[in-house]
């Protein structure tokens, strides 16, 4: 029976300390520990290091009818910590059950000597039972441990660090909105007047520039006797109308302008326009007859300008 058992743990170790743990089970099950009813618990060393790991036997023979449980991953096997478990399977002879188990455990601890017993339970109708091992230890290597022989001491860093830019977008997006917020105030309370201005400014800007182009040719007729410029002026000012009245000036006739603008002088100043350009001949009221034009052009830009300021939507 003990041979077998042997063969059987000394075919799943996989080291030396293992191996030395089956040879000290045959020990135990040869009848050492047969004469008492505790479980037994010792370390395969008697040595160990800090953070290197150690292996702890734990071995109980009870009747074969009752049922125990060593512990798992969930017990607390402080100062170490567990790794990994081993079972191994149960034997049975004349004297009962045994089982056993390794553990593979590490410790952090820098106690010199360092102890460890563990439970095993035994199942009971009402409850189970924890039967502990007698306490064994293990001693403490330092070799592995470094020894502080000066106080660390920290060493102030005041170079500075260049910093790469990065674009801020959160900025870029707030200044957006409160830039469109306030364009958007803005036009909800003066919108209207901002509307009714700009058109007035470019009714003026319009107003500035034919006048200076009719005034040119206007003079020129009248040095030059250049009845050429006449035309031109004329053409200028049919032009103009249109983009005041929103109304065709440019191909209208002499009658058909003065249906759409009722005035003796006006007329008057059209007809001998028009003598003058077909009848390629210069009239002493030549230059009488601009001026009226010009300023009809004025009074319709004044009645334009008081239509827009008088509007209450431009």
């Amino acid at each position: 029976m003990s041979a077998l058992v042997f063969k059987r743990l000394l075919a799943n170790s996989r080291s030396l300390r293992a191996g030395a743990l089956l040879i000290l089970c045959c020990f135990f099950h040869s009848g050492a520990w047969a004469q008492k009813n505790l479980p037994q618990g010792v370390f395969l060393t008697d040595s160990i290091e800090v953070g290197k790991p150690v292996y702890f036997s734990l071995s109980f023979r009870h009747k074969s009818a009752t049922e125990v449980f060593f512990p798992d991953s969930a017990y607390n096997f402080g100062p170490f910590e567990l790794i990994s478990k081993k079972s191994f399977v149960s034997s049975t002879d004349d004297r009962g059950t045994l089982d056993s188990a390794v553990y593979h455990l590490v410790s952090f601890d820098v106690a010199p000597v360092q102890r460890l017993r563990l439970p095993v339970y035994v199942f009971r109708q009402k409850d189970c039972t924890a039967v502990f091992t007698r306490p064994d230890s293990v001693f403490l290597l330092k070799s592995n441990i470094a020894a502080l022989r000066k106080k660390p001491r920290l060493v102030p860093e005041t170079h500075l660090l260049r910093l790469g830019r990065q674009f801020n977008f959160s900025i870029l997006i707030g200044s957006l909105a409160l830039i469109i917020g306030t364009i958007g105030s803005i036009y909800w309370v003066f919108g209207q007047d901002i509307y009714k201005q700009w058109q007035l400014l470019k009714l003026q800007r319009r107003h500035l520039e034919y006048l200076r182009i009719f005034n040119r040719l206007m003079r020129n007729a009248r040095e030059k006797n250049n009845i050429k410029d006449a035309e031109k002026a004329i053409i200028v000012w049919k032009n103009y109308l249109e983009r005041l009245e929103k109304k065709p000036f440019a191909t209208y006739t002499t009658r058909e302008i003065v249906d759409n603008m009722p005035d003796e002088e006006l007329a008057e100043a059209l007809k001998n326009m028009d003598s003058i350009i077909y009848g390629q001949g210069k009239s002493r009221n030549m230059d009488a007859s601009l001026e009226v034009l010009k300023a009809g052009a004025t009074r319709i830009y004044r009645s334009k300008r008081k239509f827009i300021l008088n509007s209450p939507v431009a």
